[in-house]
């Protein structure tokens, strides 16, 4: 499976813990951040640097949806920390990979052997938050979850609550929530068959 859009969507403040493969399946995606864009047509793909905040604009073709797929790619020995944020990029690693658990400073101090005080510290010096990081991670598993329904052999499509409640969403009106307030766009718009958000 894909995410599709019978619409343009404007998805913005995407950001993974690795690599992020791209791969336009039909339709049109440009992505961009504040440096560079890159337009993508049916059949090409691009791979989207680790922890690169980008944008992700989708249009449909002629009468059919636009359709796209995320799929995350293991770093070369992690080589360059997603700008400099070092703590960052590994606790979105951490959250990514985990995002049911509960992610509070105290089990942060724990996992980094510091003080909670401390390891709020390190996220503040990169300019990140540590309630802000567990949302948008969570998001980003939850797309990443949604594009790869299917893929793996399951049977299609999984509905807005095995996404949400999976990706560590305390419910759907949760995770719609960030899907609005982090990417802008409602998750109704680019997941077919499921749920409105």
């Amino acid at each position: 499976m894909a995410l599709v859009s019978d619409h343009p969507l404007h998805l913005l403040g995407l950001r993974f813990p690795l690599r992020l493969r791209v791969t336009v399946r039909q339709g049109f995606v440009t992505l961009h951040n504040e440096i560079t864009t890159k337009k993508l047509g049916s059949g090409d793909s691009f791979v989207v640097p680790a922890f690169l905040r980008f944008a992700c604009d989708v249009m449909p073709g002629r009468g059919k949806p636009a359709v796209f797929t995320l799929a995350l790619e293991e770093d070369d020995a992690q080589a360059g920390h997603g700008g400099g944020k070092r703590w960052s990029q590994a606790l979105a690693q951490h959250i990514f990979d985990t995002p049911q658990g509960k992610w509070t400073a105290a089990r942060l101090a724990t996992l980094w052997q510091v003080t909670p005080h401390k390891a709020r510290a390190r996220l503040f010096a990169e300019g990140e938050a540590l309630l802000s990081l567990v949302r948008e991670q969570r998001l980003a598993h939850a797309l990443h979850t949604a594009a790869q329904a299917g893929a793996d052999g399951d049977d299609g499509e999984r509905d807005l609550a095995q996404v949400a409640a999976g990706s560590g969403f305390a419910s759907i009106p949760a995770f719609c929530d960030a899907c609005v307030d982090v990417a802008g766009v409602r998750p109704s718009l680019f997941l077919r068959g499921q749920a409105p958000g």
